[in-house]
């Protein structure tokens, strides 16, 4: 788990997904399944704390509390549905 607080935070996690390209499923707002490198399949949460931005990864940074191309992926995913009325 990660606390967002800039985009600066996740800024090599996002070029890293950048370069990977991996694939984002919603299972719902709020929680994704993203493929990893080499295979498989890791949960993403993205939520609200006490007013900060949560990122919540199933694999071994994100349970670091590192950030990860997982959680940057699925906060792309996340904003989009965010802000889009229909696509949640």
């Amino acid at each position: 788990m990660f606390i967002l607080k800039s985009q600066e935070t996740i800024a090599k996690a996002i070029e890293r997904a950048r370069t990977i390209k991996p694939h984002v499923r919603a299972v719902r707002f709020g929680r994704y399944e993203v493929s990893g490198s080499t295979g498989g399949f890791y949960t993403v949460m993205c939520y609200r704390n006490r007013g900060q931005k949560v990122i919540d990864c199933t694999c071994k940074a994100g349970q670091a509390g590192r950030p990860c191309f997982h959680g940057a992926a699925a906060v792309g995913l996340h904003s989009y549905m965010a802000t889009t009325p229909l696509a949640h």
